[in-house]
């Protein structure tokens, strides 16, 4: 049998129209199928390619998403990009020369025709920005382009809004067989948009399930506010040796993560917190990554470990050097069933690595809650550090100075600092409080030894109330009688 091809034209055999009839399903009406928006876009596509005498015939694709937003379509990032290649002056794979952004076609039916910016970005151009963000940034624009590249060819994208998949989506049209050289030149965005954002982070601290407030608390803390041991301060300051090229090097020539795990414990209010807060804010002046990582409120679908873990990860993608800070250590580890995720996270095959270093710095009022796989197995717990309750005579007395200032008396006040001795430090401040304003009552102006005195036994008295339970349990009743009065 002859094929159809070969018959002549007016021979061709037409079939028969359908006959749509009222038992049918559409009732005897023709039913179109809707267009979808992406067919729309790339039919559109291809139409400009062959309006604007592209060479090639176009290869139509969604391009990948670079650096969680669509670079090819950022005009800051394309015109940074022909800068650096305008400086360089040397080929490389992939670079573009020039770009334009194109009117939408009128066949495109409306997709990407009003030019608007999905969000505002930080000036990292990662992150979406909240009110009161200074240096932002519009995010990618739905656009169509058209790029010139180096070796004198051109291609098309439409990046838009797809309401098909509620999703944005970017196709682009290249001439087939210059797909290595189009991935080259994501790759040449995505390097700089990371670049760029890392700059934006140096010095910022991210709080991660808390209030961002305490991120100006941090950075307005300082050294100042502490009152420690030298020795203690001299072993923490060895810890940040992890941000020195030397010891990076060596990390690396031991195939061991660059990540240091330090622990700081001891009781209650003797400066654990506070310290934390110091080292947060050198490390932001010194132009480092910090995060701070609060415990989720229990409503929260996330637990501790898993935000903690975030920012450790976190922490390795940004490639600079980064303090990780966490209070009440043994809340982010107390859940049995994610154990084998925190013993493989902190030294394990899911420790991640950054090559600029990663310092973890927690405290524990409780470290004996701590799983001693944790705790006591080194390279999981890489050190701890005591903050202990106040021992040394003349650490106690540094204490009075510090929280009496200007109206320290050496002769006056340190007589009291051996009574004030085996407490933590916060005990000094509230004595130093307490004493002050039961001077002010009195319409002194000068604190006097016996003001600190009276405030300490004070607290102590308080202290030893609160520890005799029973005293705030009621007596039980006595049975007189059966509920009509007769025994």
């Amino acid at each position: 049998m002859e094929s159809i091809e070969k018959l002549p034209s007016g021979e061709q055999k037409v079939p028969p129209p359908t006959n749509h009839n009222a038992n049918s399903a559409n009732g005897g009406v023709a039913r179109h199928m809707p267009t979808l928006r992406r067919e729309v876009a790339a039919q559109a596509l291809k139409e400009l390619w062959q309006e604007r005498e592209l060479a090639g015939d176009p290869l139509i694709f969604a391009s990948p998403m670079q650096g969680r937003m669509q670079a090819e379509h950022h005009p800051l990032l394309l015109d940074q990009l022909i800068s650096k290649a305008q400086q360089r002056k040397k080929f490389i794979f992939g670079q573009l020369e020039s770009w334009e952004r194109l009117e939408a076609p009128s066949y495109a039916q409306g997709i990407a025709a009003t030019g608007e910016v999905g969000v505002l970005l930080k000036a990292d151009l990662l992150r979406n920005a909240e009110a009161g963000d200074k240096q932002t940034q519009p995010s990618a624009p739905y656009s169509w382009v058209c790029y010139t590249f180096n070796r004198d060819w051109q291609a098309l994208s439409v990046f838009f809004y797809d309401s098909d998949s509620s999703d944005t989506l970017a196709l682009a049209a290249i001439p087939n067989g210059r797909q290595d050289e189009w991935l080259a030149f994501l790759k040449l965005l995505d390097e700089l948009h990371d670049a760029l954002w890392r700059k934006a982070r140096r010095g910022y601290i991210e709080i991660i399930s808390g209030d961002d407030e305490l991120a100006e608390v941090i950075r307005k803390s300082s050294y100042a506010d502490l009152v420690l041991p030298e020795e203690t301060l001299t072993r923490l300051a060895a810890q940040r040796r992890i941000f020195d090229q030397e010891i990076l090097n060596r990390y690396a020539s031991l195939h061991v993560p660059r990540l240091r795990k330090v622990l700081l414990i001891g009781p209650p209010g003797t400066g654990k917190t506070t310290l934390l807060k110091a080292e947060g804010a050198n490390h932001a002046q010194k132009g480092g990554l910090v995060y701070y990582v609060c415990a989720p409120a229990h409503t929260r679908s996330t637990t501790s470990w898993q935000q903690l873990s975030h920012a450790l990860h976190m922490a390795a993608e940004s490639r600079l050097p980064a303090l990780v800070l966490v209070e009440d250590f043994e809340l982010f580890v107390a859940n049995p069933t994610e154990l084998q995720l925190v013993l493989n996270t902190l030294d394990g095959v899911a420790t991640p690595d950054n090559p600029a270093g990663t310092l973890l710095l927690a405290t524990s009022n409780d470290p004996e809650k701590i799983d001693l796989r944790i705790r006591d197995r080194p390279g999981r717990i890489d050190v701890l550090i005591e903050i202990g309750l106040v021992e040394d005579l003349e650490l106690a007395r540094r204490f009075l100075r510090h929280f009496l200032g200007s109206t320290y008396k050496e002769q006056e006040h340190d007589q009291v600092a051996e009574t004030l001795i085996r407490q933590p430090g916060s005990h000094f401040r509230e004595v130093c409080i307490a004493g002050s304003m039961r001077a002010l009552d009195q319409n002194r102006t000068e604190i006097l030894a016996e003001d600190l005195l009276w405030a300490h036994d004070m607290i102590m008295t308080g202290r030893a109330l609160a520890a005799e339970a029973e005293r705030f349990i009621p007596a039980p009743s006595r049975k007189k009688g059966n509920y009509f009065g007769k025994k």
